[in-house]
């Protein structure tokens, strides 16, 4: 075996197979393939030296230039030895590794163009030649002892992979023996030791931050790193529903502020969508930071046995002014690149604004409610047997039993009832033994438990909390599969009660239909709503009451209703199919399909003539038409307070 010949990716699966499979997921170790590292290293800095290496290269062989090459060439070769790289939750040190070997090789170009300046092959280096690219110059901090023993380890190797490569090349390495330090590789927990104590930032040193640091949704994270996040966050609110990872973006932050350093780390897509965008990033903008590159969602894997798959995207964060930033999106499983003035929180092209919630909406459409919690154990809900039996036993209770939806009843067309008991009188109610029954058992649940909230509505064990009961009203399932390209919008009667599975708009009419329906107001969903699991947890606060609806007349209205219309009718001439079924992407009907594309042509003509190209571009109009709006009612609050002091 020649060891020259390691890929560093083996020792990530050495590791992977010895160490305890729960506590690998407890640290969230995810093992990083060499292109995927590439991906991180090449936006922050590599591109950047080797596009200046080319440049240099191709520089005219004249006397006239000779000097000015050789000045050029030496001082990039002096810069990169100055160049510091830190890994803040480094595990077995993929990052480092592929980092000091590509400055390596880096290193070797630059010699050999200096070679070539000469117009020579002699030996430049001489018998006591020494790298320019020292281990140390490269960070780390891992909480896993067994992990940061691992690391100074493969950098050793590394180190004399590139010696070999060099003595290839030159003739002469230096060498191995004895043996120094690998690195400055500190075992510790990197949420509560001082970055500055392990990787000093003067603030003038060219320093990046790489990694692929722990993810650890609100539901994965341990007591400790609970703790972990209240010391990090400490200064902020609203933290506690963040991802774990944004703690390194937030301690990275800080720490490149103002300064010539750099970021770009790994994290769960769910950072730069929903509720979390709102909570971090405005935080970071405010250090004076923005996002220099970013590449949008794609499947994380490396080269381990048993490889971590989930979504993730690349965010590269500075304090430099740099008109340059890129965004990276894979187009038929090929990555694209965009040069773009600004990139948004969103990974799109935009502003810096996040889409925060509203407890109103700021468009001029109907309120949106949630649906009916029972609070009831249970006994005020039957199936569709229990509500057969109750009938056949008590057919005066028939007229108390409605039709109830949860999201699971409504995109399945599966049956459940509720006994909805409003206005119903004492005698009315004595007279029904088995309903009341049913009735005493939920008020012995709500005074059995330990909630507040539910004791006091003991006082009317009858009724559901809430008993919103519209005529007409819309419903919007709150959980939906992530597959759908529209959430399946419903309209229905007081004959069917929502249950607080869905959100529910109250005499919602066809225009309101047809704009939440469209592929515009579903791509904002994707855009700013959260997740549970992998699908969509819609949120009137953050979805509904932040769409930005279209100017639109009394003419353009009627036109959509009657689009909207055509989606119920295709609806119905499928009547046999589920909604689930209906909006299965696989199963989808040609004219549902016919009816939506028409709906969503007219909706994005409502915003803009020529309507949008693509899904980037029609939400880059949208957050700038939010930000208008948002822009728009602070202007107005701040005049009727103006008003008031007047009076």
């Amino acid at each position: 075996m020649s060891w020259a010949e390691i890929n560093p990716d083996i020792f990530g699966s050495m590791f992977q197979a010895v160490i305890d499979p729960e506590q690998r997921g407890s640290l969230g170790q995810h093992y990083t393939s060499v292109s995927n590292i590439m991906k991180v290293i090449q936006p922050l800095f590599l591109d950047e030296l080797r596009a200046e290496l080319d440049t240099v290269i191709a520089l005219s062989y004249d006397n006239r230039h000779k000097n000015n090459k050789a000045e050029r060439l030496d001082a990039l070769l002096k810069r990169i030895s100055q160049i510091k790289v830190f890994d803040p939750a480094c595990g077995s040190g993929n990052f480092l590794i592929i980092a000091y070997k590509e400055l390596r090789k880096l290193e070797i170009d630059i010699l050999k163009a200096q070679r070539d300046l000469l117009g020579s092959n002699d030996n430049l280096l001489g018998l006591g030649f020494q790298s320019a690219i020292s281990l140390d110059n490269l960070y780390g901090i891992e909480y896993d002892d067994f992990a940061s023993q691992i690391a100074r380890l493969s950098l050793w190797l590394a180190e004399h992979q590139m010696n070999v490569l060099c003595e290839q090349e030159f003739g002469v390495s230096q060498p191995m023996l004895p043996l120094k330090d690998s690195g400055h590789i500190i075992h510790g927990n990197s949420l509560r030791i001082d970055w500055n104590e392990v990787c000093p930032n003067n603030g003038s040193d060219e320093i990046y931050i790489i990694g692929n640091p722990p993810f650890g949704g609100t539901g994965s994270r341990n007591d400790e790193q609970s703790k972990d996040m209240e010391k990090v966050f400490e200064e902020l609110k609203n933290f506690k529903s963040l991802d774990y990872v944004t703690s390194w973006f937030w301690k990275g932050s800080q720490y490149i502020a103002n300064s010539n350093a750099e970021l770009a780390l790994v994290s769960t897509n769910s950072i730069a969508q929903g509720e979390q965008v709102a909570m971090l990033f405005p935080y970071i903008f405010d250090l004076g930071i923005h996002i220099s590159f970013a590449y949008q969602t794609f499947p994380w894997r490396n080269n381990a046995k048993h490889n971590a798959a989930v979504h993730v995207v690349i965010i590269g964060l500075s304090a430099k002014p740099n008109s340059k930033k890129l965004i990276f999106k894979l187009i038929d499983k090929t990555w694209h690149s965009e040069v773009v003035s600004n990139i948004s929180p969103y990974l799109i092209k935009g502003s810096n604004i996040a889409v925060q919630s509203q407890r109103a909406p700021i468009h001029d459409g109907s309120k949106m409610v949630y649906g009916n919690k029972p609070v009831d154990g249970g006994n005020l809900i039957l199936s569709s047997e229990e509500k057969d039996e109750l009938i056949s036993k008590e057919p005066a209770s028939e007229k108390w039993i409605k039709k109830l939806l949860g999201s699971a009843e409504f995109l399945n067309a599966k049956e459940r009832y509720c006994l909805w008991l409003v206005n119903i009188s004492d005698e009315e109610l004595d007279n029904l033994p088995l309903v009341k029954n049913r009735v005493n058992k939920t008020e012995e649940m709500r005074l059995a438990s330990k909630d507040g909230g539910a004791n006091k509505l003991a006082e009317r064990p009858h009724e559901f909390r809430d008993t919103r009961n519209p005529k007409n009203y819309i419903l919007v399932p709150r959980v939906s599969s992530e597959r759908r390209r529209y959430i399946p919008v419903g309209f229905l009667n007081k004959s069917t009660i929502s249950s607080d599975g869905n959100q529910i708009i109250p005499d919602g009419n066809i225009f309101d239909f047809g704009m939440l329906t469209s592929l515009a107001h579903n791509d904002w969903m994707r855009l700013v709503a959260g997740r549970l699991k992998s699908d969509y947890r819609y949120s009137g606060t953050i979805v509904y009451n932040t769409f930005p609806f279209p100017d639109a007349t009394d003419e353009q209205k009627q036109h959509i209703e009657s689009l909207a219309e055509e989606i119920l009718l295709a609806r119905a001439s499928n009547a046999g199919m589920t909604l689930a079924e209906l909006y299965d992407p696989d199963k989808m009907p040609e004219d549902l399909k016919q009816a939506h594309s028409n709906l969503d042509e007219a909706v994005d003509k409502l915003y803009r003539p020529q309507g949008f190209a693509n899904t980037e571009e029609r939400l880059a109009h949208l957050l700038a038409r939010y930000e208008q709006l948002i822009e728009a009612e602070k202007q107005s609050k701040g005049k009727k307070k103006t008003q008031k002091k007047v009076k």
